[in-house]
């Protein structure tokens, strides 16, 4: 509340809260961070898939996401899913963001790093997701984070003077 009141948007302003998610993984940085954030932020997962369906299944329960498939080429096939969210390893998740490039119904992608194995095959995605019109983000920690978000707006209004150095 003090940083609204010093003028400050923590918050990135969400505009939009209709989406449908389908989420690839079940690991922790989908079952404890992604799927929690989601639900705070009111957006809906509708799908979920992993390597192991069961486990898929036990995360479905414990977040109330109403669909589990047996795959993850499967998810991203549902048409109910216009974003399509890899939590997967890295020498596997080209492959499924490709996939997801020909799906009509997919309006976007969140990949985590690192998104490719190489920056030639990670520079032909970027392109190649341009080319099909479908936005690709790729998960950096902290990038949207409240505290570089204010920081940012610290540095931009100068008052910290003129930086030199900065490290976290």
């Amino acid at each position: 509340r003090e940083v609204r009141a010093m003028g400050f948007a923590p918050d990135v302003e969400v505009r939009v809260r209709d989406y449908r998610i389908g989420c690839i993984g079940a690991g922790f940085i989908m079952a404890d961070v992604h799927l929690m954030a989601y639900r705070e932020a009111g957006f809906p997962v509708v799908a979920i898939a992993s390597r192991t369906p069961a486990k898929a299944a036990t995360v479905a329960g414990r977040w109330s996401i109403p669909t589990v498939h047996e795959t993850p080429r499967a998810l991203i096939e549902d048409r109910q899913v216009e974003i399509v969210d890899i939590a997967f390893p890295p020498d596997q998740q080209l492959a499924l963001v490709r996939h997801a490039l020909t799906q009509p119904h997919v309006k976007a992608i969140l990949a985590q790093k690192p998104l490719a194995m190489t920056h030639a095959d990670a520079a032909a995605l970027a392109a190649d997701c341009r080319a099909a019109g479908k936005v690709l983000s790729v998960n950096q920690n902290m990038r949207f984070d409240q505290s570089m978000r204010v920081l940012k707006q610290i540095l931009d209004r100068g008052e910290l003077g003129q930086p030199v150095i900065a490290t976290i």
